[in-house]
């Protein structure tokens, strides 16, 4: 498949695993701040915070919007990724690829 032709679920899928690597990101430079014990800094604890909660919404969201544009029950979904963070995410993912090659391999078939 070429990148022109991208699907808008594989497209919103991306979109939450970037979102997800800020998340993580922001997470690890506020631990590793911690490592020699001393305290961190107000101004980096408050800018890893706020990178935390922006990237981990956007995640929530962009996986919303993949599990609408497959069909699957948002709302559900949505509750799931918030009470099992990180769990329900990776499962979605995987239905949800799993989804996109089964109906690549019926176009193409």
């Amino acid at each position: 498949m070429s990148s022109a032709a991208k699907s808008p679920v594989k497209s919103a899928l991306e979109s939450a695993l970037v979102a997800f690597l800020i998340f993580g990101g922001c997470l690890w430079l506020l631990v590793s701040g911690t490592e020699d014990g001393a305290d961190i800094p107000a101004g980096r604890g408050v800018l890893c915070g706020l990178g935390m909660s922006i990237g981990l919404i956007a995640h929530w969201v962009y996986m919303a919007i993949a599990a609408k544009r497959a069909g699957r029950n948002v709302l559900g979904w949505t509750v799931l990724m918030v009470l099992t963070m990180p769990i329900a995410s990776v499962v979605l993912a995987i239905l949800l690829t799993n989804q996109e090659e089964a109906e690549q391999g019926s176009r193409t078939a």
